[in-house]
């Protein structure tokens, strides 16, 4: 009973978030109709509680996290396997999405963020 509010992920495995993430990203790619014309992605990135930073940068903590993005109806939104679906502003060129998704991590998380990335940005090595 005490559980009812808690967080549920589809998987047990260790970083569910990213897991959970890419479903969701996968879920919008059939939902929406996602091409050429809409984006959806992965953003992963390490960050410090603003707090622990503040008291001592050399001491705090780096954790990491991933959530899914999305266009939808002109609009760039994050959904947080945490938080749930919020919007983060009007969709525009790429380029500018980790611009935008640090500015709204780092207000609305109060999170300190030090490395990002858009999963899709990878630079992996070819064979």
């Amino acid at each position: 009973q005490g559980k009812k509010n808690a967080v549920r992920f589809y998987t047990d495995l260790p970083n569910s978030c990213f897991v959970e993430s890419i479903l969701h990203s996968s879920k919008a790619n059939l939902l929406l109709g996602t091409d050429g014309n809409l984006y959806s992605s992965v953003y992963a990135f390490t960050y410090y509680y603003n707090d622990d930073y503040k008291q001592d940068k050399d001491k705090a903590k780096i954790f990491g996290h991933a959530v899914c993005i999305f266009e939808y109806k002109e609009i760039l939104w994050v959904y947080d396997p945490v938080w749930g679906t919020m919007p983060v502003g009007k969709s525009t060129s790429h380029s500018q999405y980790d611009r935008m998704l640090r500015k709204h991590i780092e207000t609305y998380y109060d999170y300190k963020l030090v490395k990002s990335f858009l999963v899709d940005d990878w630079n992996l090595p070819t064979r």
